[in-house]
């Protein structure tokens, strides 16, 4: 009787405890997708800034380019003012070395680009602004269908908000 007692108790805390471990599990990579977006997007302004602190010969801009429609989706940072399409082609030299910077959906898998449609291209420069005149925003979907997006403002200031609401822990945006 003890013995079906803990196996009935056992069943009922694995009922309950699934179902929130995939959507705690859901939540989390969609945050951490994101998160990496947003590192991305926080190294190619400090690279801009911190190149046209060696000198004007030096002074660069670096670009960063995200596209929805690419299947899967990328994000990548590359020199100059030019979109990047591979690993190959995003790279930023730094100190005479080329260092690819290259992000697709690798740590949330079945994780979908909303945001943007197209293909955009976010150029920072030397004072770590973003060309373009506009807000840009890049939002993600779970598998399970949390929303979270991650905007980069115009003077390079980046935040990360739901736009659903969906995903406790961030503000509406």
């Amino acid at each position: 009787i003890e013995l079906i007692v803990t196996v009935a108790v056992l069943g009922i805390l694995a009922a309950v405890a699934i179902p929130n471990m995939r959507d705690y599990t859901d939540k989390q990579r969609l945050v951490s997708q994101v998160r990496a977006i947003s590192n991305m997007a926080q190294l190619a302004r400090s690279e801009a800034i911190k190149h046209s602190a060696a000198g004007a010969a030096n002074s660069k801009s670096i670009s960063m380019t995200v596209s929805g429609t690419a299947v899967p989706w990328y994000a990548g940072l590359a020199n100059g003012t030019a979109a990047c399409n591979s690993a190959s082609t995003c790279v930023i030299n730094d100190g005479g070395t080329d260092v690819p910077h290259w992000l697709t959906a690798t740590e949330c898998s079945g994780c979908t680009m909303q945001s943007p449609s197209g293909q955009i291209v976010m150029v920072f420069d030397l004072r770590g602004l973003v060309s373009g005149g506009a807000d840009r925003a890049i939002t993600l979907q779970s598998p399970m269908g949390k929303q979270l997006s991650l905007t980069v403002g115009r003077l390079g200031r980046i935040s990360i908000c739901t736009p659903s609401g969906s995903l406790s822990g961030y503000a509406t945006c």
